[in-house]
């Protein structure tokens, strides 16, 4: 009973949230915020619809962390929208990173635009790793990303490389992949 309490209040949470993204509440004037809050959206609920290996957590208490790698696009948005909440009864935390270093600790590690750059290595570097990795950059999964944002008819949408997820340990649900674009190698 407590669970299904806990889960109707995060969704009543997202609908909100979801509500007032589509409101006037929300600058029309500021269209990048607004597709970086609903990218934040969808970067907190892939938590809930991916599958991560016991290895990926350094003990069962650890924190559940989003990590964003580069210039942070999301700001405090996503700091407020994961406040409170837990991933399969780890804490969620957001974690700001200028360099992969301390990437191990991360469970979603979020590549901004400002690291494309860098993408061969810094996904060369993540091979067959935990880390669910998430882009908006042009051809991130086709270069070994696994969740790409992209906008169609002015929505945001998303790409997994099904493949890549995989041999990172990792399982998306079905209910996750049949609202993406999946893509094979």
């Amino acid at each position: 009973m407590f669970l299904k309490i806990k889960l109707i209040y995060k969704l009543l949470k997202l609908i909100i949230f979801l509500f007032l993204l589509s409101s006037s509440l929300i600058s029309h004037a500021a269209p990048i915020a607004k597709e970086y809050q609903i990218k934040a959206v969808f970067l907190y609920n892939f938590a809930n619809f991916i599958r991560w290996p016991y290895s990926a957590f350094t003990h069962y208490q650890a924190p559940f962390n989003i990590c964003i790698l580069g210039d942070d696009p999301f700001q405090e948005g996503i700091d407020v929208m994961v406040e409170n909440e837990e991933v399969k009864g780890h804490i969620v935390k957001v974690q700001r990173l200028n360099d992969i270093v301390n990437v191990d600790n991360c469970q979603i590690l979020f590549i901004s635009q400002s690291e494309k750059f860098y993408l061969d290595q810094i996904l060369f570097s993540l091979q067959q790793r935990p880390i669910l990795t998430v882009s908006d950059i042009n051809n991130f999964v086709t270069q070994g990303g696994m969740i790409q944002f992209f906008k169609q008819s002015r929505r945001v949408r998303f790409y997994i490389a099904i493949d890549t997820l995989k041999e990172a340990g990792l399982k998306a649900s079905v209910n996750l992949l049949r609202i993406a674009k999946i893509v094979r190698r």
